[in-house]
């Protein structure tokens, strides 16, 4: 079950990665034709700004979760790799049940700014609370994603905080 659940985050984490770069692609686009539409015909479209604020925010939140699980998130372990393996296990533990929390008190507070966010947003046709919809679904899956942590560093099928060499530096030939 720990392996499908694995496979199906990565899964929703590469689409959500393709969402906020097509995000990205049409803020671009959208605010390019503008520019050069007000720049030759002295218009501009209106709702250009609105949607750009949409897909911004859209583009974030879905990021959140592609960047947390393909662990690029920030992580400050300069000592936390240094502690016995026992202390990092329950550091890795810690880490995961704050995220958790943290992810908790995010979707907490979702049902209550759904029903006061019904009003319309300006110049799109959309409920206020569409705007925050991927916030609250990365957010789950983030919960999931620290739970199977949890749950893999419990078991020894992880181990966090292992020191892992990023540079390789070249063998000097003498």
């Amino acid at each position: 079950m720990m392996t499908s659940l694995n496979k199906a985050l990565d899964m929703v984490a590469i689409l959500f990665r393709w969402l906020a770069t097509i995000s990205l692609l049409i803020m671009v686009s959208i605010n390019l034709v503008n520019v050069v539409v007000r720049a030759t015909l002295d218009q501009a479209f209106g709702w250009v700004f609105p949607w750009t604020l949409l897909l911004f925010a859209w583009m974030l939140f879905f990021g959140f979760y592609a960047y947390v699980r393909g662990k690029r998130d920030v992580v400050v372990d300069v000592i936390m790799i240094r502690l016995p393996k026992p202390l990092r296990i329950l550091g890795g533990l810690f880490a995961c049940t704050v995220g958790m929390l943290f992810m908790i008190a995010i979707l907490r507070a979702a049902p209550s700014l759904i029903v006061i966010q019904q009003t319309k947003m300006d110049m799109i046709d959309l409920p206020l609370w569409a705007r925050s919809l991927p916030l609250f679904i990365s957010s789950v899956l983030v919960f999931l994603h620290m739970l199977l942590n949890f749950i893999q560093i419990a078991t020894g099928q992880v181990t966090p905080f292992e020191k892992v060499d990023t540079l390789d530096e070249p063998e000097v030939q003498t």
